[in-house]
C-alpha cells in the first residue's frame, strides 16, 4: 500500500492535536496552544496536498484529434501566431506551458526544414 503525502500530513495533524489536548489537561497552556495551532495548520496542508493529488496532469487525446491539431498549429505558426499555437496546444492536451512551448518549437523547426 502506497501512503500518499496528504495522509502523512493528516496523521501528523492528529498527533499534534492529541499532544495539544494532553498539554491542556496538564495545564501547560502555552504548549497546548502551540501544538493545537500546529495541528490545525497541518490539517490545511493536508487538504491542499489532497487537492493536488486529485488533479489530472494530462488529458488523453486520440491520435486523430492530435493530427488535426497539428495541422492547425502549423498554420498558426506559419501565420506568425506562435503564442496562439501554444495556447491551443495547452487547451487541447492539458499540458503545462513549458511542454507546450517545446512542442510548438519542435513543430516550427519542422516547418523551417
Amino acid at each position: 500500500m502506497k501512503i500518499k503525502p496528504w495522509m502523512l500530513w493528516l496523521f501528523a495533524s492528529i498527533c499534534f492535536l492529541f499532544a495539544g489536548i494532553m498539554y491542556l489537561i496538564d495545564k501547560r497552556y502555552l504548549m497546548a496552544i502551540t501544538f493545537s495551532l500546529l495541528g490545525v495548520s497541518y490539517i490545511f496542508i493536508s487538504m491542499s496536498n489532497r487537492q493536488k493529488d486529485n488533479k489530472p496532469n494530462k488529458i488523453e487525446v486520440p491520435d486523430a484529434v492530435l493530427k488535426d491539431v497539428d495541422e492547425e498549429l502549423k498554420s498558426l505558426i506559419a501565420e506568425g501566431m506562435k503564442i496562439q499555437a501554444i495556447k491551443k496546444y495547452r487547451m487541447v492536451t492539458g499540458l503545462g506551458l513549458k511542454e507546450a512551448k517545446d512542442y510548438v518549437d519542435s513543430l516550427s523547426e519542422e516547418n523551417k526544414n
